[in-house]
């Protein structure tokens, strides 16, 4: 997706770079052999780097910090020591634009020029300032009777920013990717039944339908980490970094009531976001999702799983819905030496685990 040079085959190693609000996450993975190998993993968050977002407000736009992710980038990779130097970068799905559509059936050739200019009709910006790439969903056969098409979108600026940080820090940028599709891959097994993948972030909650490895729907909701923290603060009448450290203390634990009190409002507004999600997309496919895969630091929040699996069991529409943390580690080996530290890994890291692993596709 957005690939921009040819991948070196000489080169085992592939790193991914997730560059959120409040943090920096970097891992290289190398191949050996036919199994692929977590070798390296960095993370830096705005504490240690001293700015207050490695994102700046732009018409509504959060664009990303060139200066300051650049220097943060560089310090993961000098501290992490990091070699390779082929990277994935992963694009907030709030930078993407996602549009679903069908198509009546023609050769592929073909289809590309009609997805082109049917894409017009629903992007809100002019075709000379953006890059689109699309996908069928479903099997290749574009001669059936309706073909139904994913459009991604984004913006051409926003993929020069990300080429201007890849080579202020010395790396090759072998392509752009929406977060969801890193999060797909790392999360998602061949052959899994329609998934809901919802990936708590600070700034956004991320909420995507995922049914037979195609990405049918990604919602970008703007209620997410951020909300929590600030509903504390003007709830309890304290400071921002206070009520961050209750957060993330105390969470949903019971060492608090009033700290959970005030989470539990802005999370059930999530939780019906999920729902109402899924359940256009059952309306309009006819198809069940069987699981809900939770990821982003969000879901270290003590008792945020539980809560969420409550908040499901308790609607009977839902009873039989799953609800896990995402395992980022099915498709990549690991020393034994991070077991202890598999959950943060897991929560934190899986968008980057995902875009490392892309240059390893098939």
């Amino acid at each position: 997706m957005f690939s921009f040079i040819n991948n070196n085959k000489k080169s085992t190693g592939s790193i991914g770079v997730d560059i959120g609000t409040k943090s920096i996450r970097i891992i290289e993975s190398i191949k050996k052999g036919d199994k692929t190998f977590l070798e390296n993993y960095g993370e830096m968050n705005l504490d240690i780097a001293g700015a207050k977002s490695f994102r700046w407000f732009d018409q509504n736009t959060l664009n990303p910090d060139i200066k300051n992710i650049s220097g943060a980038v560089l310090a993961i990779l000098e501290e992490s020591e990091i070699k390779s130097e082929k990277a994935v970068f992963s694009l907030p799905d709030f930078s993407t634009f996602f549009i679903t559509f069908n198509m009546p059936p023609m050769s592929k050739k073909e289809l590309d020029s009609a997805v082109a200019f049917e894409a017009r009709k629903y992007i809100p910006m002019p075709m000379a300032e953006i890059v689109i790439d699309w996908q069928l969903i479903g099997d290749n056969d574009t001669t059936k009777e309706e073909n139904k098409i994913l459009v991604m979108a984004i913006p051409k600026i926003v993929i020069n920013q990300y080429k201007t940080i890849a080579d202020s820090c010395g790396l090759e940028l072998v392509a752009l990717e929406a977060e969801v599709l890193g999060l797909k891959r790392a999360l998602i097994k061949e052959g899994d039944l329609a998934t809901c993948l919802v990936e708590i972030g600070y700034q956004s909650t991320n909420i995507s339908i995922v049914d037979n490895g195609c990405v049918i729907t990604s919602v970008s909701y703007d209620i997410a980490g951020k909300d929590l923290t600030f509903s504390l603060a003007e709830t309890l009448g304290v400071e921002i970094a206070e009520a961050e450290d209750l957060k993330k203390k105390h969470g949903l634990g019971d060492t608090k009531p009033e700290v959970s009190d005030v989470l539990v409002e802005v999370l059930a507004l999530i939780c019906d976001k999920v729902k109402k999600i899924i359940k256009e997309f059952e309306a309009k496919e006819g198809k069940k999702v069987t699981r809900v895969l939770l990821s982003g630091g969000t879901t270290r929040m003590n008792g945020l799983l539980n809560f969420f699996r409550i908040i499901f069991s308790e609607e009977e529409y839902f009873r039989n819905t799953q609800v896990l943390i995402g395992d980022a580690f099915y498709k990549i080996n690991y020393y034994p030496a991070l077991e202890g530290s598999l959950r943060d890994l897991n929560s934190n890291f899986s968008i980057a685990i995902g875009e490392g692993l892309k240059r390893f596709e098939k």
